[in-house]
């Protein structure tokens, strides 16, 4: 079966994702570690949301340290969760797989497993349907332009042909691959031969009010060297624009030396902060390559067009002059230039706001529920093998 991603993205009422569980039956979800408060841990809670009967299946889980929302969900860990492990947790590289094994073969109609790098090697039973909804093949096994990967690797380095025949393996059990964005539908196609529909992840538009635009710049980001993010402060610094950077990590004391007075750093803000900084700033400053990238469509829901580096996800949510402006290399120079297009833009808050509804929860849900159901209802049409072994 082909499939194409949307042309058109139109807000879908939330009411539209009833349909899901009915058409699918029993659903269970499977997510890698639920440990942290980010993207994908949303998608999560989004999923559970559209599918509450559904068990979360999940390697760790530490209630403290992600979602409070978790907390009224049916979580359900691997022997791994008992290890002490919090910072280090990416470090267990090597026992994640018997982690989801220790699952056993999960029997639910539809399995649903939200991976970048482990879910997707639970087993299910021969009359399950796995989608595996990706945010992108293990970015650590395959590529080195992410943070600790290159240790990883290293210490993979000897069996890295043997975990990469075991990634692929897992990959090709499922039935259906879905992508987050276009980016990660080629990478998919590219590292393990699939083809894959894409559904971008749901952003939760309806938070913010679109406001007329601010003095100041804003980067909402954990702080990585490959986030980039010392490019937007080097800019501000020589202009001397202001600019609020939101977010924590490994790269913050450097970037905190490159700051001149007119940058503040926040730290880790909660939602309503973040979202009041978003309704006040002048644009938020995207200069590191997403996969796909929330806060760019949080942004224009706010009413605020964003600076962003002209690559991966940012092509596929903003259109240059009218909700964003690119910039193509990290220079002060080109970045300064798109900052100046992007005050010029006219776009009016309200008409920003409209464009980020595209990308809302309920666009989202009935997406991928058509989706899925789609998929599950081609397979049935078709004859099934008689092999009883579990995928």
């Amino acid at each position: 079966m082909a499939f194409n991603s949307p042309d058109s993205l139109e807000p879908l009422p939330h009411s539209a994702q009833a349909q899901g569980p009915t058409k699918l039956g029993s659903v269970a979800i499977v997510h890698d570690y639920l440990n942290q408060p980010g993207g994908a841990e949303r998608v999560v809670l989004e999923m559970a949301a559209i599918w509450p009967q559904a068990p979360i299946f999940t390697s760790l889980y530490r209630p403290d340290s992600t979602f409070p929302e978790f907390r009224e969900r049916d979580v359900r860990t691997s022997p791994l969760d008992r290890l002490p492990v919090d910072a280090g947790f990416r470090n267990l590289f090597a026992l994640y797989p018997a982690a989801f094994r220790a699952f056993g073969t999960l029997s639910h109609d539809v399995v649903i497993s939200s991976s970048s790098g482990w879910a997707h090697s639970v087993r299910t039973a021969p009359e399950s349907f796995h989608a595996v909804y990706c945010y992108t093949p293990a970015r650590w096994l395959y590529a080195d332009d992410h943070l600790g990967a290159s240790r990883r690797r290293q210490a993979l380095q000897p069996a890295i042909g043997l975990v990469r025949r075991w990634d692929r393996a897992a990959a090709r059990r499922a039935d259906l691959y879905i992508a987050i964005s276009n980016a990660v539908r080629d990478r998919i196609r590219q590292r393990y031969g699939l083809d894959a529909p894409v559904v971008y992840p749901p952003v939760n538009v309806d938070r913010f009010r679109p406001s007329q635009r601010g003095e100041r710049l804003l980067v909402v980001s954990r702080l990585l060297p490959y986030k980039r993010v010392d490019a937007i402060v080097d800019a501000a610094t020589e202009a001397g624009i202001g600019l609020d950077v939101v977010g924590t990590g490994p790269a913050l004391e450097d970037l905190r030396r490159r700051g001149g007075p007119t940058v503040a750093f926040h730290g880790h803000l909660e939602d309503s902060e973040v979202t009041e900084l978003m309704e006040r700033c002048r644009a938020l400053c995207l200069p590191g390559k997403e996969d796909f990238g929330l806060t760019p469509v949080e942004a224009n829901a706010a009413g605020k067009p964003v600076v962003a580096l002209g690559a991966g996800g940012a092509l596929e949510t903003l259109e240059d002059g009218i909700s964003g402006a690119f910039f193509q290399s990290h220079e002060t120079e080109d970045v300064l230039r798109a900052i100046h297009r992007c005050d010029a833009i006219t776009t009016t808050p309200e008409a920003l706001a409209r464009l980020a509804r595209r990308f809302s929860s309920g666009t989202f849900g009935s997406r991928l529920s058509s989706v899925l159901s789609e998929a599950v209802g081609g397979r049935l049409s078709l004859t099934r093998g008689h092999t009883t072994s579990p995928r």
